[in-house]
């Protein structure tokens, strides 16, 4: 019999092999899964990071489906966390994207490719299989517990028992089936095993028959337990450190259940036996903390995209385009972080939840700039609206001065609104230009007629001229040359428009032409003054909108009769008051004053009543 106890040996390095791997931790699952996932040393292997989104589902409907469920958990504990962001991403962007193009935020409706929805049907049918494998277990566990009790009660039973020629044969045949059970509940296993060993123990050194089988029986458990050395040294050259330590675990199972050997080796094997497992032990920690150094580092690399990733965020962006460009640097600290390896499990949430919080964050911060950009959107939107109701109202009106102006403003105003919604942005840009371009096509084909109107106009108006200089010439008889003045003065009014750039020269020696005709012809300045309002309100009543004109002179020249009238009357009241006991009479300087006013007001009075009679002879 052994003198140290396998199982203890076992436990201990259970337990350590647990205390180094409980540090390896992977990125934390957003939603806390229903199963127990074992820790997993090789899993640095599998880079989920460089995966996509089908790839990741694909893997994801694969480890559902496949026979190792603890596998299949870590599988899905390494890239539900992936997707879990790979969806949220897309789920932003659209929303982002719905929200820049003018739409209400409550009123957007995801609707994705479908692979979240079967990412989540492999993820819950992964959750049942679990619990129908835990609740098949503990059953299994419960009927193995009562089987091993009732092996032990019939060992109780032999080693009470008188020896018989089957007695060993009888526990031999308890012990195979001793080692066909597997699991029991944890909190039975040793006190199971120290039964166990106990009765065995009692048995043989109680049975007196068959020493020699005894003995033979022995050197057959020493050459399992030999056999098991080797495997356990084996077990060196797996590179699988997980597989490593259940094999090892499996072994020590298997040396619990094998029987004693001869005592002269039992100190000797097992210490062979241990020093192998010790050796297997080692080497796998040596891996573990290389794996852990790995992870420090990996921490580090993490832990320096956080702070990137808080300076970046530091800065609120002003413009859309900013946003979009800030998005893309977030990502791609995103995409750094998603090839970087685990970190060690202790801070492996916290460090997460950093970068999570930041990346959350910033999204949060993105979308209440869009939310708010679209409520001014909207709000420009009405504004141009309007602009457009004004212009559309405008488009057929022939006030080609004053309707152009007024569309002028309203481009100024245009060009001071911000966008619009990005859907309806280009439609109420093109119904505005619609109607400016149907004003201007208009004012444009109406004066491109004008031109050549003009410049034959100017052409007549040329001829007449050189009639009125070549009156200058003349020596025609006074009366008849002033009938003649008269009437190409008529026909001069009678011309419409000239172009805009001769207008001022043509005009200008019309009239000096004519100045020096009436002064040659011996007019009066009565006369001349006549003679140019005349052409004056000729012209006036041919431009756009004469009649508006026309009424805005007379209504200016009969305001200024109706003031000189009452100044004249005035002026009279005041001459009287000064005749009146007044012997001087006329001689007095103050009546003479006020009797020069009053003639000068009669003059402007009459010439203004001239004027009137003009402006009321062409309205």
């Amino acid at each position: 019999m052994e003198t140290l106890n396998p199982q203890e040996e076992l436990d201990r390095i259970n337990l350590e092999v647990a205390d180094t791997h409980e540090d390896l931790g992977d990125e934390p699952v957003q939603e806390n899964l229903t199963y127990e996932i074992s820790t997993d040393h090789d899993d640095d292997t599998v880079d989920y990071g460089t995966l996509g989104k089908e790839e990741l589902v694909e893997l994801a409907i694969k480890a559902a489906a496949q026979e190792d469920l603890k596998d299949a958990g870590e599988i899905m504990r390494n890239i539900r966390p992936l997707l879990d962001n790979i969806f949220a991403d897309e789920y932003n962007a659209a929303l982002a994207a719905f929200i820049e193009e003018g739409n209400d935020k409550d009123s957007f409706e995801y609707k994705g490719d479908g692979l979240k929805e079967k990412f989540f049907e492999a993820y819950k049918a992964l959750q049942r299989r679990r619990a129908q494998e835990r609740e098949k277990a503990e059953q299994e566990k419960t009927k193995n517990l009562a089987a091993k009790r009732t092996i032990l009660e019939k060992l109780k039973h032999l080693t009470e028992s008188d020896e018989t020629a089957n007695s060993l044969e009888e526990v031999k045949e308890l012990q195979r089936e001793w080692k066909k059970i597997r699991v029991v509940p944890q909190e039975f296993v040793q006190e199971l095993w120290d039964s166990y060993r106990f009765y065995l123990d009692k048995f043989y050194d109680n049975v007196s028959i068959n020493n020699e089988l005894k003995e033979l029986d022995r050197k057959k458990n020493l050459e399992n337990k030999i056999e098991l050395c080797k495997k356990v040294g084996e077990l060196q050259e797996e590179k699988s450190i997980k597989k490593a330590l259940i094999l090892l675990n499996k072994l020590h199972e298997e040396w619990k259940n094998i029987g004693p050997v001869p005592k002269e080796f039992a100190e000797e094997i097992w210490k062979r036996f241990k020093e192998a497992s010790d050796l297997v032990y080692e080497q796998k920690k040596g891996e573990i903390a290389k794996l852990q150094e790995v992870r420090e580092q990996n921490l580090q690399l993490k832990t320096a995209i956080c702070e990137k990733l808080e300076l970046l965020v530091s800065t609120t962006p002003a413009k859309p385009k900013e946003w979009i460009e800030m998005t893309k640097q977030v990502n791609d600290l995103f995409d750094e972080w998603r090839k970087i390896g685990k970190v060690p499990r202790e801070q492996n949430d916290s460090i997460w939840a950093r970068f999570r919080d930041l990346r959350n964050g910033f999204f949060n911060d993105k979308n209440a700039f869009f939310r708010k950009l679209n409520a001014e959107k909207t709000e420009n939107l009405a504004k141009k609206t309007a602009i457009c109701e004004r212009a559309e109202a405008l488009k057929e009106s022939e006030d080609w001065q004053g309707a152009a102006n007024q569309l002028k403003k309203m481009q100024e105003e245009w060009r001071k609104i911000g966008p619009a919604p990005e859907k309806v942005s280009d439609a109420i840009w093109k119904r505005f230009r619609a109607a400016c371009d149907n004003f201007f096509n208009r004012k444009e084909e109406h004066f491109k007629g004008q031109k050549e109107e003009q410049q034959g106009n100017l052409q007549k108006k040329t001829e007449l001229l050189t009639q009125l200089e070549g009156l200058l010439q003349s020596e025609a008889d006074t009366e008849a040359a002033f009938a003649q003045a008269r009437q190409i003065q008529k026909e001069w009014g009678e011309v419409g428009f000239v172009p805009f750039d001769s207008k001022k020269d043509i005009q200008a020696r019309f009239s000096d032409a004519m100045d020096k005709l009436y002064k040659k012809l011996k007019r009066n300045p009565e006369e001349m003054s006549e003679a140019r309002l005349k052409e004056h309100y000729e012209e006036l009543s041919r431009m756009p909108d004469a009649n508006t004109k026309l009424k805005n002179e007379e209504r200016r020249v009969r305001e200024k009769i109706k003031f000189l009238r009452g100044d004249i009357e005035t002026l009279e009241n005041n001459i009287g008051f000064f005749r009146q006991g007044n012997t001087k009479g006329s001689s007095n300087p103050f009546v003479k004053q006020i009797e020069e006013k009053i003639n000068k007001a009669s003059g402007q009075l009459a010439r203004l009543e001239r004027e009137l009679k003009v402006i009321r002879s062409l309205a």
